[in-house]
């Protein structure tokens, strides 16, 4: 197929029924299906074995490691694993921090043939156990001594289980006699060293492994993002891997050695796509922080090239800084809003809706101007005074948070994409950023769209279908299609455009359809929201769930000297009620129709521990509706407050029931005091 889009009859016999497909814009590049992850380590060794590879900071200091010091990890550790009786075909269990451990033990375990698993750290120990069911891995590699703790709680679920290893030795002893056996990384590395000190296993005989490898084996089983129940584990071959990577640096070229910051969690689809396939092919120096409390200071020091953040992140920077020009000197709050107003207009010219004009020269002069005097200051402080490749993915950024990037002359770009396919499909171009939707197709893949809106995806990239549950795989692909479950568009000019999932899109009592999570972005670009949940179904109006984000919340009730005992009274003041009713009216104002009339303010955050919550920071929104439907129903019915009981779970495992009353704000009528006793009750 050429580029561009062609429109296709309905009931094509090896796939669904497609209305349209669309592909990349400047036509396919060559698809490499003769080279695996480890073999391009191997190539970067063999051609600049001491150029800088990562870099990872111990102790206040960035220690450095060549392509030639990254290799001998490699080897130490899949020897190491070798020696625990790993193999073709068996899954390596990996849960942990941003640590360079845990990448070079992924490596190992595909320089055996087998496939590595990574979690998210802070998982509570059934959710771990239902993946070790599923998995069933040879070893388990696990960061430090809680997560050990959590393993072994659960470990009797994984019938093949031989040992699990750790990286910290932080009160890493009287270990000894666990079942499975507890074992250090140092210790597996040591294995693997004297294998190759004793000719146990040569060099050639290592590089042969390497070269001998099947591209289109499984390489990674990440998992999905779970918004509707047990995450599912997705095999991405190095083939997926290398050709998404190849595509985006064709897309996007930077030069080798520039600077990727990992700090999102190695879970995630996007972090592993970038970390092994993309800084390899590019030659990129991955970047890992020293501990999860200095990541901000660390990202600041490093100013990487590339950055890539969930939505959450680029939420958190906008409420931060907004929160602190709050705060600030009259002074520097008119120079701020001045240059943002300059910035705002500018912004327009780049991706909004002047974006195929050029900016006058005036407006040029004065975006320059205040970029180097109140922009870039911004930008330092938060690490992307380098940046040139920025990119949100993981879902929806809203527009007012895009163009807050832009307006400050962050490049930043959206991507599309999920676990299935390898965690890309669409970016924006340079010069074609359009703040309202996702960008266009990547090379070698095309992107189509079903009579009922469900945007569909074919090529390189998609899975082979998901470990061990076929019956599941058969639900996602049909053909050589894979469904989404996103509700989408593709305009004219063949951007794609993503407004829901299929399942979440509301339809009012008067037939209209919202899609909720468009609302729910406008809500956060305000530094006072942290989550909303729009809810309406089959209702007549809009109503809003809120999470206040505390931090800022609490300083600004600090300031007018509101006195509060934590955050579940704080979020029932009066004057809080009030500043959140003040949101949701200019927010009421940015929507063409169906405002949102109610709301209450949650007395407890989303979390994902409560499974209300995906580890990635989505909400699961069938889980949180049916959780709170009490809660949306006293909204519904008039009620002036309302009050339900809430298992929170924490992050042992441990349960609590506690009770709260939460007063309920019609937006048109100014907050009340809430009602005796509101908030929660223990």
């Amino acid at each position: 197929m050429t580029s561009g889009d062609e429109t296709l009859s309905a009931g094509v016999e090896t796939g669904p029924s497609i209305d349209r497909v669309v592909t990349a814009p400047d036509g396919d590049t060559e698809i490499i299906d003769d080279i695996t992850l480890p073999e391009i380590m191997l190539n970067h060794v063999q051609e600049h074995g001491d150029e800088v590879a990562l870099r990872w900071k111990r102790y206040g200091v960035w220690k450095e490691f060549t392509w030639d010091s990254y290799y001998d990890r490699v080897q130490y550790i899949t020897l190491g694993l070798e020696s625990l009786g790993f193999g073709h075909d068996d899954v390596l269990f990996s849960i942990g921090y941003n640590r360079p451990h845990q990448l070079w033990a992924w490596l190992g375990a595909q320089t055996l043939g087998g496939m590595a698993a990574p979690n998210y750290e802070d998982m509570l120990p059934d959710a771990i156990g239902n993946q070790l069911e599923l998995l069933d891995p040879k070893v388990a590699y696990a960061e430090d001594q809680e997560m050990v703790d959590k393993l072994l709680q659960v470990a009797d679920r994984a019938d093949d289980l031989e040992a699990i290893v750790y990286r910290d030795e932080k009160g890493m002893f009287r270990y000894e006699d666990t079942e499975p056996p507890v074992l250090s990384y140092e210790e597996l590395e040591e294995r693997g060293r004297e294998q190759l000190e004793n000719g146990a296993v040569t060099d050639d005989e290592f590089e042969g492994w390497i070269q001998e490898l099947d591209p289109d084996r499984p390489a990674m089983l990440p998992p999905t993002s779970g918004t509707t129940g047990m995450p599912k584990r997705v095999k991405l071959s190095h083939f997926n891997f290398v050709n998404l990577a190849n595509a985006a640096i064709e897309i996007d070229p930077l030069p080798e050695g520039s600077d990727y910051f990992s700090y999102l969690p190695m879970a995630w689809i996007g972090e592993q796509m970038i970390l092994m396939a993309a800084a390899f092919l590019g030659g990129w120096t991955a970047n890992f922080p020293e501990e999860d409390d200095t990541e901000s200071e660390d990202l600041r020091e490093i100013g990487p090239e590339i950055i890539f953040s969930s939505p959450g992140a680029y939420e958190g920077w906008v409420a931060d800084i907004k929160a602190q020009i709050e705060n600030t000197t009259w002074l520097k709050r008119t120079v701020y809003n001045a240059a943002m107003a300059i910035g705002n207009r500018y912004a327009e010219y780049v991706s909004g809706d002047k974006r195929e004009q050029d900016p006058p020269a005036l407006l040029r002069f004065g975006h320059w101007l205040s970029y180097w005097a109140v922009y870039r200051p911004i930008l330092d402080k938060i690490g992307l005074k380098r940046a040139k490749n920025v990119y949100t993915g993981g879902g929806p950024l809203g527009e007012d948070h895009f163009q807050y990037y832009h307006a400050l002359g962050v490049p930043l770009k959206q991507i599309w994409g999920q676990s299935e396919v390898c965690g890309f499909v669409t970016m924006h171009r340079d010069g074609d950023i359009q703040v309202d939707t996702v960008g266009e197709v990547f090379p070698n893949v095309e992107v189509g769209i079903t009579p009922g809106g469900e945007l569909v995806v074919s090529g390189p990239v998609v899975t082979s279908g998901y470990y061990n549950q076929p019956e599941k795989t058969e639900e996602a692909l049909e053909g050589d299609w894979l469904h989404t479950d996103d509700f989408g568009a593709i305009t004219d000019d063949g951007h794609v455009k993503v407004f829901d999932r299929m399942d979440d899109v509301l339809e009012l009592a008067d037939g209209s359809a919202v899609a909720p999570i468009s609302v729910e972005t406008k809500l956060k670009f305000n530094p006072y929201i942290k989550e909303a949940l729009v809810v309406g179904d089959g209702r007549e109006s809009l109503s809003a769930v809120l999470n206040m984000r505390y931090d800022n919340v609490s300083e600004w009730a600090d300031q007018r000297d509101i006195q509060y005992a934590g955050y579940r009274d704080l979020t029932q003041k009066e004057p809080v009620l009030e500043l959140m009713r003040g949101v949701i009216e200019e927010t009421n104002e940015k929507l063409d129709e169906h405002k949102i009339e109610r709301f209450v303010v949650l007395f407890k955050e989303f979390d994902p521990d409560d499974g209300e919550m995906t580890r990635t920071g989505k909400i699961r929104r069938e889980i949180v509706t049916n959780r709170y439907q009490e809660l949306i129903d006293g909204i519904y019915e008039g009620r002036d407050s309302v009050a339900i009981d809430v298992t929170i779970t924490y992050q042992d495992g441990r349960e609590s029931v506690e009770r709260g009353e939460m007063t309920v704000v019609d937006v048109e009528t100014r907050a009340e005091a809430p009602v005796e006793g509101g908030g929660a009750d223990g």
